[in-house]
């Protein structure tokens, strides 16, 4: 698994990313339910499933490097990744703060959805193919 913390390069540049930085640091400390970590975390694969299939054609790698968005990796906040761990009953190879946020391969971001849903929905079977 490799971690990295996101370390933003627009920091510091105005009021209102002050605001974003401040509201997302805040939000990064919130804590989910067992069935709302599962929900969040499965919108998190929606979102980057887009993201990978945007990465297919030019105009959409023009698009995800203008947003910023990486194909091969997730920006995940700490607090989540925190309790996916604990809920999924796994040791985190990593000292992680809730308040940073960290960017994950979506493969181990996927593997850690797939051990929390046998962990909380053993009954519910995980493919990539369901998320697309």
């Amino acid at each position: 698994m490799n971690i990295k913390k996101y370390s933003d390069p627009h920091k510091n540049s105005g009021f209102r990313d002050a605001i974003t930085h401040g509201v997302t640091k805040f939000l990064s400390t919130a804590t989910y339910s067992p069935e709302n970590l599962i929900i969040a975390t499965e919108e998190k694969l929606k979102v980057m499933r887009g993201i990978i299939d945007r990465d297919r054609t030019f105009w959409g790698r023009l698009k995800n490097k203008f947003n910023g968005e990486k194909p091969d990796r997730i920006l995940v906040d700490g607090g989540m990744l925190i309790q996916l761990f604990e809920v999924s009953k796994q040791t985190c190879p990593y000292t992680l703060t809730p308040n940073h946020q960290y960017t994950i391969p979506y493969s181990d971001f996927f593997e850690l959805y797939r051990k929390l849903s046998l962990v909380l929905a053993p009954e519910k079977t995980v493919r990539l193919d369901d998320l697309g």
